[in-house]
């Protein structure tokens, strides 16, 4: 029988017996297939392994010597060399050798005396490939775990340094807002003063010609939106910079909602757009009185805003299971795919445009949703594009006290 072991450098295999006819034919029957070490005893085995343990991949061993037996010498060699694969050769009736054998020195294989060749040498060859696998598992180990420590200190490192970029940019996120709190001040003030002399100039406004009190107007125009958007920037700033401080508390959100609707009446009826309101009676959710209000301000603006004249606004109020849903919904233009991703996004223009020559900042969305999440709700928005949307905000229902 051919072993597959002389394709290729042939493996070193030592063999212990005390029998010197025994280690004469072990060497002439396998000489071809493996390179073959031979001992007469266990001293002498072990002096062999101190020199070629590293070229040595399978030892076998008589059971039966004088002075150390073939289950010492395995004992010894699974305490040195634990790689190297152990066959014990032992006789039919030594039953207690091949349990010791299999306790003591963690055999591998034993084999009965005599030995078939082919047999043996299947034993052989499967337990070269057992050393095999056991090398290139431990090489696998050391690998990964080489590979396992350069990897953490490469995540040390990479900490380390994400650490200190976390604080630099929490220090300048912290002097970016500084300076837009300022920068905004700055610019409001001289807008205000402004927006003074405007209205001093109009108690001259009959001597000014319909020019004249056409560029006025666009003026305090202008104004106006400058002054909104920088409320807003503000806004967001304070919302950022956690500068705010939220009383949430449990409120009637039914009294909430209509007090806000009203508030935007007149201004729904200039363009001739009704908002009906069902709020129901005494529903209470854990919100900031001011933030809610802001919320449902900006949603409810919004709604007037982009609707076209003569149309409806519904704003009410489900309960759903525990939550409290407050829907503002209107019969705008609605959104489009691409609306709907970029919808609280900060400074994001949709592709709707205000019904009424309206200022819309881009800011306003990313407030009441920053808001809303302040006080642990949640606001959507379902939407058809041709068919209006439903901004959708949601609380916790809660008792009253």
């Amino acid at each position: 029988m051919d072993s597959v072991q002389t394709k290729k450098s042939k493996p070193t295999v030592l063999y212990v017996d005390d029998e010197q006819q025994n280690l004469v034919s072990f060497r002439a029957g396998f000489r071809k297939v493996y390179n073959v070490l031979i001992a007469n005893s266990g001293d002498e085995a072990l002096e062999i392994l101190q020199e070629e343990h590293q070229k040595i991949s399978v030892v076998i061993s008589d059971q039966r010597m004088p002075k150390m037996t073939g289950v010492e010498l395995f004992e010894k060699v699974r305490e040195l060399y634990p790689d190297i694969m152990r066959i014990v050769l032992t006789g039919y009736s030594d039953v207690q050798d091949i349990i010791n054998a299999i306790s003591k020195g963690e055999v591998y294989r034993y084999i009965t005396k005599p030995w078939n060749r082919d047999e043996l040498m299947v034993t052989i060859d499967n337990a070269i490939e057992a050393y095999n696998l056991k090398v290139e598992n431990r090489r696998l180990f050391f690998s990964l775990q080489e590979a396992n420590e350069k990897l953490e200190e490469k995540v040390k490192s990479r900490t380390k340094a994400l650490q200190v970029q976390n604080e630099e940019l929490i220090e300048l996120d912290g002097e970016k807002n500084h300076l837009i709190g300022i920068v905004a001040h700055d610019l409001k003030s001289p807008l205000s003063q402004i927006d003074g002399l405007i209205e001093l100039m109009k108690f001259d406004m009959e001597t000014f010609s319909s020019e004249q009190k056409e560029y006025i107007s666009m003026i305090q125009d202008s104004i106006k939106k400058q002054e909104e958007l920088i409320t807003q920037i503000l806004d967001l700033n304070a919302l950022e910079s956690q500068t705010s401080n939220l009383a949430i508390q449990p409120m009637d959100i039914s009294r909430l909602v209509k007090e806000g609707v009203e508030r935007f009446e007149l201004t729904a009826q200039k363009k001739n757009i009704t908002i009906n309101v069902e709020a129901g009676e005494s529903l209470y959710a854990n919100v900031d009185e001011t933030y809610f209000g802001q919320v449902l301000q900006n949603l409810v603006s919004n709604a007037v805003k982009f609707s076209p004249k003569g149309k409806e606004i519904n704003v009410f109020i489900q309960e759903v299971e525990d939550n409290l849903e407050i829907h503002i919904k209107d019969e705008g233009p609605g959104l489009n795919e691409n609306d709907k991703k970029k919808l609280f996004g900060r400074f994001q223009k949709l592709s709707a445009r205000p019904t009424g020559g309206e200022h819309s900042t881009g800011l306003g969305l990313s407030i009441v949703k920053k808001m809303v999440e302040d006080m642990n709700g949640t606001v959507t928005c379902e939407s058809t594009y041709g068919e209006g949307a439903d901004f959708i905000v949601t609380f916790k229902k809660v008792d009253e006290n």
